[in-house]
């Protein structure tokens, strides 16, 4: 998450609204067997504007704020994310391998607070009462000291008195970044919502880490979409064109003879 942070030199509401949505990204993409992702797509109206959010079943995550150096007043002292991302909608997009187009859903954002969101979709998506609980603590410096988060899905069979017991455990738990500041570990987490329920820990781990996709090949594929005819003016101007990387900031310069080989080669190809 401070990676996250270091990359887009975000403000604290902007940093934990981002780490939410990429640690809720990392944790649906753990049910996920093999290779997919899945991108969460937060088109709010609120001052940091639509946030993006990817994950994959190999702990790879990357996202972007729109506006992430923006002030949003704090709320019963603490960070306002629900303010700062707003109304609007949430779009969940699941690639699946060796599917040509991704599954996608889209609901009504609920409170801005991403957890809540990711919950309601998912109910409203697979009628699998969830409950999802994500936190990223940013200290006074901006640093990012605490960031986690789980998911509890009611699975078939549970008994309604479970499920009720289980709803006001968590209800009653202690924010995920307290718990971790204060030496939580996975297990500790779980034990805080099942205590005396049976439960087994699965010993597979997936380390998340923050990777970008971003390649020449990749910016030269978003150029072409531009069309021959905006391609051609770039050209005509006969200065280099820079694109950079929503995602890690990586910047990458073009120049008019690369540009013209680009075009060439695709007219060839069609």
């Amino acid at each position: 998450m401070n990676e996250a942070r270091e990359i887009h030199d975000s403000f604290p509401v902007a940093t934990a609204a981002l780490g939410r949505a990429l640690i809720g990204a990392g944790l649906l993409c753990s049910f996920m067997k093999g290779q997919g992702r899945i991108g969460l797509h937060f088109k709010g109206d609120g001052p940091l504007g639509p946030l993006f959010a990817e994950g994959s079943a190999e702990g790879h995550v990357r996202g972007f704020v729109t506006f992430p150096k923006i002030h949003v007043p704090s709320r019963n002292g603490k960070l306002n994310v629900g303010a700062g991302v707003g109304k609007g909608t949430l779009t969940v997009a699941t690639t699946l391998p060796h599917e040509k187009q991704p599954y996608t859903g889209t609901v009504d954002i609920q409170t801005g607070e991403i957890g809540e969101d990711i919950a309601f979709y998912l109910f409203q998506s697979q009628q699998i009462p969830s409950v999802v609980g994500l936190g990223v603590f940013v200290e006074p410096d901006n640093a990012v000291s605490a960031a986690g988060g789980l998911i509890l899905q009611a699975m078939p069979g549970v008994s309604q008195s479970d499920l009720e017991i289980l709803e006001e455990r968590v209800k009653k738990m202690k924010p995920v970044t307290e718990l971790i500041r204060a030496g939580a570990t996975t297990s500790d987490l779980a034990f805080e919502v099942f205590e005396d329920f049976k439960f087994r820990r699965l010993e597979e781990k997936t380390k998340l880490s923050y990777v970008c996709k971003c390649s020449v090949q990749r910016v030269e594929r978003t150029i072409l979409l531009l069309g021959e005819k905006e391609i051609q003016a770039m050209v005509g101007e006969q200065r280099p064109t820079e694109v950079q990387c929503d995602f890690c900031g990586r910047k990458y310069e073009l120049s008019a003879d690369d540009l013209k080989r680009l075009l060439d080669a695709s007219k060839n190809r069609s």
